[in-house]
């Protein structure tokens, strides 16, 4: 088997010294390859060096096999030198492909393959057969199955259309129809599907020993012949709950192993994978595993566009979606988290060379800041660490209030390497959540810190920002600091200057039982990031559950009124700094 890792070039020059970055292939496998080559379009590119041929792969990872049988393994590029040990980017790979495709696989497992030298195909096949063996011991699901059949003896329901226009020589047999409790269902028949597959393709003893002894057992289950229209028919139901670990093993065999979709190229496998999704939720997957409970990553996210536009002075329409990898949401506050594939260099510090970082990546990222961030705050751009990427880069500034940072993410510790980015998304701090500090413990003095918090650039904008984090309509109020609570108090916001005064947003609520307005004034200042925070998420939630009828409210608000006045007079004094 060759080996070989991401860009690297495939020829079958008898002159070439192999590597990982230069494969030398058979002529035939080379012919295969170029037939490949027409349908991955611009995935690879074809080189000419001496008058000879190059195929030039791009960033996928997976396994090639030619009809000939010659098999070509392609690893992760994660140094920018040559590795010296190819299997522990094997078992980096087959963690990154369990972690993307949502595969229930143990480490320790995983390990073992990686000692050996079993390609990435039959490491799937492997654990494909070792999910279906559990199952089958416990006990497949049958499901009933309608069936309409000739029969000599009736039995479930006559079908009279057909009996009547039943034929004088077959007078003696019953048109019926009836349930048979069989094993035929969709499940059932897909997993017999990659089954038949894996006896086509696998050339392990041990994986055809198992997938054999299978197949005698799942015999009496048909197979189908187009079985991919009919994955998005698979079960999730309770019942089904045992199958839940083995759907992803068999949805992969199915989609990547299928013989029949080269076209005529039978015996050949093509199994890759795109490295930049396999990086992207690689990451995700162990971001996730280390978040405070009130923290939220979401992958693809995209409720923001680029442009609106009215074409024909007709309807509003929205144009180029924007997209960003992570959007992580903590504690009201959204950061943009983008993930690439590519080897930065810390040493390349240039103005010219500029680490390697691309500018349409930062072209990228800076509309999502303005996008989903309001141009204010600070965003992540993560890439692999390796040995000449160690530490995260300084910060990079769009402007005087949006900033970008780069930062490693070390794939074998699985987690980001800390830096002074931290401070700024402690959400992602490793240290327990008690002793998580940072942004989130700053003291808010003014209205123009509490609109930066919120998104904003100055107090003047703290009403569109809290209007736009609650959701629902309201007033913005200037409340004394000494001056009793009451609803009437106060004057609408058009003086930010005088320190004896302090925001208060009041929003209105239908209360659904009385069809009355409930209204809640809340004190802004002066707080801390992670309290003004907490507060604004407590006040949305009570007004929603106000909204629904899941809570009361007293006629009058007294309890409200006691509420804030009881906060009102906590804040009079001002907190020591």
């Amino acid at each position: 088997m060759i080996q070989v890792r991401e860009y690297a070039t495939l020829t079958a020059d008898p002159e070439v010294s192999p590597s990982m970055d230069v494969g030398q292939v058979s002529n035939a496998t080379f012919d295969w390859l170029m037939d490949l080559h027409q349908r991955w379009n611009q995935d690879s590119k074809l080189v000419i060096r001496n008058q000879k041929q190059y195929l030039k792969l791009g960033s996928y990872v997976g396994y090639l096999q030619s009809p000939s049988g010659e098999g070509i393994e392609i690893l992760p590029k994660t140094e920018i030198a040559s590795p010296q040990r190819p299997e522990s980017l094997r078992a980096l790979l087959q963690e990154m492909l369990a972690c993307s495709h949502q595969l229930p696989f143990k480490e320790g497992d995983a390990a073992d393959l990686a000692r050996s030298d079993i390609p990435l195909h039959e490491w799937i096949i492997s654990q494909f057969l070792i999910q279906l063996t559990s199952l089958v011991k416990r006990g497949l699901r049958f499901d009933y199955q309608n069936v309409e059949e000739e029969s000599r003896f009736v039995r479930g329901q006559l079908d009279v259309g057909k009996q009547s226009r039943q034929s004088p020589s077959k007078a003696v047999w019953f048109n019926i129809r009836h349930d048979v409790f069989s094993p035929n269902r969709i499940e059932n028949r897909l997993l017999k599907t990659a089954l038949d597959y894996v006896l086509k393709l696998t050339k392990d003893s041990h994986n055809w020993r198992m997938a054999n002894t299978l197949a005698h057992q799942l015999s009496v289950i048909n197979s189908f012949r187009k079985p991919l229209p009919e994955i998005a028919k698979w079960q999730d139901s309770k019942l089904m709950q045992p199958y839940r670990s083995i759907k992803p093993w068999c949805v992969l065999v199915l989609e990547q192993l299928n013989p029949n979709f080269q076209h005529g190229l039978h015996s050949g496998i093509a199994m890759l994978f795109p490295m930049e999704q396999l990086f992207e939720n690689y990451v995700s997957h162990h971001l996730r595993k280390s978040l405070p409970s009130d923290a939220k990553i979401t992958a693809q996210t995209a409720s923001q566009y680029l442009v609106h536009h009215s074409p024909d002075g007709g309807e509003e329409k929205a144009w180029f979606q924007l997209k960003p990898d992570l959007l992580l949401s903590h504690v009201g506050l959204r950061t943009v988290m983008d993930c690439k594939w590519k080897l930065l260099n810390s040493t390349q510090s240039t103005a010219a060379e500029k680490y390697g970082i691309s500018q349409a990546d930062l072209y990228q990222l800076f509309a999502y800041g303005q996008k989903y961030q309001n141009g204010h705050g600070h965003m992540v751009l993560i890439y692999p660490r390796h040995s000449e990427f160690q530490e995260p880069l300084a910060k990079l500034s769009f402007s005087e209030h949006l900033h970008l940072w780069c930062v490693p993410f070390d794939l074998h510790q699985k987690k980001l390497v800390p830096g002074d980015w931290i401070y700024h998304v402690p959400a992602l701090s490793p240290d327990e959540p008690s002793k998580r500090k940072g942004f989130l413990s700053e003291r808010l003095e003014s209205l123009d810190d509490v609109a930066k918090v919120l998104g904003g650039k100055s107090g003047t904008e703290l009403w569109p920002r809290l209007n736009e984090h609650f959701g629902l309509e309201g007033e913005l109020q200037l409340i004394r600091r000494n001056a009793a609570m009451s609803r009437s108090l106060g004057d609408p916001i058009d003086d930010y200057s005088d320190e004896e005064w302090i925001a208060g947003f009041e929003y209105f609520a239908t209360e659904p039982r009385y069809n009355y307005e409930v209204s809640t004034g809340m004190l802004l200042l002066p707080l801390t990031v992670n309290a003004l925070l907490r507060r604004l998420r407590i006040t949305k939630e009570k007004y929603q559950k106000i909204a629904q009828g899941q809570i009361a409210s007293d006629l009058g608000g007294i309890s409200a009124h006691l509420e804030e006045n009881v906060n009102l007079r906590t804040m009079r004094k001002r907190p020591s700094t």
